[in-house]
């Protein structure tokens, strides 16, 4: 039993230090998660290959060799932000129903190459004339000194207020990427910017000459791996003119695909398959090949026709008909997954295909429902 008089014990404790600080508080009001707390969905700009990504108020990193196609990933995501209709290339789809907002920062290149690609790629990707220059923000930096890029990039954000910004590359901002300080701060600045503004910010960084996809150059390159909400690794496949793109890290999803793509004479990218290159073991010696191919008899044959000389193909009406199963429209994730189960299809590269395929013989079509999102349908014989 306490038989200290309440009164002889307030007084005792009142000229101790309350725990209850300022600092305390402001971080329970702002910071403290409980099982009731009430947070906003993640909010995603993208699909690739049907996975969502590219989240506003976060950091995806852009990384791959020299020349490895990093900059033409930048673009495709840029012509894709703002193209109109069903705003998509390739496998890179828009979720909203409106354009977006984006904002290029070039650290790299000379300001005539900047608009090259903006006037003989980009242009070229979005098919719209004329060019909708109230929804792009490119600045060319290369000739500002490094303190002047990283300052002014946080007032043009704020000006412009787009729903994208492409950092191209974030190495021109800090005096010594291996100067594991002052990377940390900027990766801090950067995901205080991303919050404060709504948006997704994209880095662009190279890798080492390694090549190993997780190997980012420098202490910045390690600190944009843990800061980063996904990791997009471009690279150029030797011996052909074929680039590939990966998600190679995600906090979301892990996808295991790649796309792969050429680049046509009018400068659009166009999917294709992934090339037949014999690989090397780490001893330069040639490695065996995949015997595993894509034939008839790996898929269900109920939704297979068979043709003379061996052939065969795709029965696609019977196929997408039973995926439906009865529905006037399928969301884009569920039709993949219905396809992918029936059909027997492993790849998801594969399916893209089989995908692409139907669109081009209008036994399908993309659409759009209410709510803005990309939908598949089948339109009537």
């Amino acid at each position: 039993m306490n038989n200290i008089d309440p009164i002889q014990e307030e007084l005792a404790q009142a000229g101790e230090a309350s725990p209850i600080t300022p600092e305390l508080i402001l971080l329970d009001q702002k910071s403290r998660i409980t099982s009731e707390s009430e947070i906003e969905d993640e909010e995603f700009l993208f699909r690739f290959m049907g996975e969502k990504c590219f989240p506003r108020k976060d950091l995806t990193t852009i990384t791959g060799p020299a020349k490895g196609g990093k900059t033409f990933f930048s673009s495709l995501l840029m012509a894709c932000s703002t193209k109109d209709a069903e705003g998509t290339l390739l496998h890179m789809e828009r979720i909203s129903q409106e354009p977006l907002k984006v904002m290029w920062y070039d650290t790299e290149q000379s300001k005539h190459t900047t608009k090259k690609i903006l006037v003989k790629r980009i242009s070229r990707m979005i098919g719209m004339s004329p060019f909708p220059d109230e929804r792009f923000f490119v600045f060319n930096v290369r000739c500002f000194t490094q303190k002047e890029r990283l300052d002014y990039l946080p007032v043009a954000i704020d000006a412009y207020r787009p729903d994208i910004v492409i950092v191209d590359g974030i190495a021109d901002l800090i005096h010594d990427i291996n100067d594991g300080p002052a990377s940390s701060d900027l990766m801090e600045k950067f995901l205080k910017m991303a919050n404060t503004f709504n948006c997704n910010i994209v880095l662009v960084i190279h890798l080492n000459r390694s090549g190993e996809k997780s190997n980012l150059r420098g202490w910045l390159g390690s600190v944009m791996l843990q800061k980063s909400y996904e990791v997009f690794n471009c690279t150029k496949v030797l011996q052909t003119k074929i680039l590939s793109v990966e998600m190679s890290t995600s906090r979301n999803t892990n996808l295991e695909e790649k796309l792969y793509y050429t680049v046509n004479n009018q400068g659009i990218p166009v999917v294709t398959e992934k090339p037949d290159i014999q690989q090397r073991d780490p001893n330069g010696k040639f490695a065996c090949k995949d015997s595993t191919s894509e034939t008839a008899n790996n898929f269900n044959r109920e939704y297979t026709i068979h043709l003379p000389d061996s052939e065969w193909t795709w029965d696609f009406r019977k196929l997408f008909s039973d995926a439906l199963a009865g529905c006037s429209s399928k969301s884009y994730e569920e039709m993949e997954t219905e396809i992918m189960k029936l059909a027997n299809i492993k790849q998801k590269q594969y399916y893209y295909k089989v995908l692409a395929q139907a669109e081009e013989l209008g036994v399908i079509k993309k659409t759009k429902d209410r709510c803005g999102r990309v939908v598949i349908v089948m339109p009537p014989q």
